[in-house]
This record gives structure tokens, sequence and C-alpha cells, in this order.
């Protein structure tokens, strides 16, 4: 009687090296996916946006907030608005190698005043709320103290620094298809108040959560920021 063979015993089996090989080239595809249309990491360089970001701060952004964008293009699937309060990582409109952090405060059609350190949306100044002195790191690593206040902005409270004077005054109307960018450190950071507009296609995503963040000064991780989620 004759006997069955089975069809996959014959079979040649893939060496372990191409096996390997396989594996990790369907890895580095699907992080290159996520990191390109899903989440991506970000480090916080400077003080631009203290309190709400700190020096050392690591951020994951999510890159499908405001659409899907082709990676190294501004060409942009499914498009989405952002949001006023926003906190947004974008190309920086003078040079797109580099990515920048701000807080979205002006959608198109907005009015924007900055003056004496005071914000004015279409006519309405954003109410302040003083909570105390701040004192903060800049990104050379030298103490400065600012005053801290927490903005309503739209239905976003958050706070910001300033000073008594400002570095910057000025009045814009935001064009379509752009945004006004801000940081929350109003008296340390360089903007739209300084630069320009943000095109709704330089956009790279809404910033979502502090995964880790590191204390530069004192050479030790900052445990309470962990875990925050960016507001």
């Amino acid at each position: 009687m004759g006997g069955f063979r089975k069809g996959g015993a014959s079979a040649e089996r893939k060496p372990a090296w191409r096996e390997w090989l396989e594996s990790l080239i369907v890895i580095a595809l699907i992080a290159v996916v996520v990191r390109s249309f899903i989440i991506a990491p970000f480090k916080i360089p400077s003080s631009s946006m203290v309190p709400t970001l700190e020096v050392g701060d690591y951020l994951f952004v999510l890159r499908y907030s405001y659409g899907l964008r082709v990676p190294f293009t501004d060409i942009q699937w499914f498009p989405r608005p952002a949001h006023r309060g926003d906190v947004a990582v974008f190309d920086y409109p003078n040079d797109r190698s580099k990515d920048y952090i701000k807080r979205i405060v002006g959608l198109p059609g907005d009015h924007i005043l900055y003056k004496d350190n005071r914000l004015y949306i279409n006519g309405r100044q954003m109410a302040l709320t003083d909570v105390g002195e701040h004192p903060y790191f800049l990104g050379d690593g030298s103490l400065d103290v600012a005053e801290e206040y927490i903005e309503q902005l739209g239905n976003v409270r958050h706070a910001v620094l300033r000073k008594p004077f400002s570095i910057k005054d000025g009045e814009w109307v935001v064009p379509a298809g752009m945004y006004f960018a801000m940081g929350d450190n109003r008296n340390n950071s360089l903007d739209s108040r300084f630069w320009g507009f943000v095109p709704q296609g330089y956009l790279v995503g809404k910033a979502l959560v502090i995964w880790w963040s590191w204390d530069g000064q004192r050479k030790r991780p900052r445990w309470s920021r962990i875990g925050r989620l960016i507001r």
C-alpha cells in the first residue's frame, strides 16, 4: 500500500539570516510609515514655550492632526484646519529644514494686535490672570525670571510668561490658508511677530504628550513632567 508524503515535508526552509533580514525590512517600513504619517518624537531645544514646555522635554506629535502630508513636501491629503490654542509643530517658513513649535493664536481672517504685551484678537483683549513670578532656565543655561499669567485664548486656558516691556508690538491680518503662531514665553520667542505667517501646508502635527523630560542643569529627569498632556 503506497505511503502518503506531506506536501511540505520536502520544502526547503529559508536560511535564518534571510528570515531576520525580511523581518528587519518589515519593521523598518512600519517605522517609516508610523513616523511619517502617525506619530513622531520631538525635542524642545529652547525656552520659547515656557512654562508649557521646558528645555529638555521630549514630545510625541500627532502627524495626522492637520491631514496626511507627503514627506518632504507641503502636499496634504485630507487637510484639516488648526484650531486656536493648538500647540503645533511646523516647518519654519524661512528655513524648512528646521521644525518650530508654537501655539496657534490667529486663524485665517483674524485681526491680530499685540500691544504693551497684551494680545487682542478681532478687537477683543485676551483675558489674563496673574499667577506670580516664574523662574526658568534659558537654552544657554542662564537663569531668567518673568511673570506668569493664565491666558484665556478662546476656549483654551494656558499659561504664558511676560515682562513689563514688550519686545515686539504690531498689527496683522491673517491671510487665507495661513496661521499666526506665538510662543507662550512672550518676551523670549521668535515667532509670527518677527517672521510672518505659517502656511497650512507647513503644519507637521499637534503636540500630544511629554514622554520624557531631562533637566540639563541638575542632570536628572523631571519625573513630574513625564506623561503630561500638552494643552
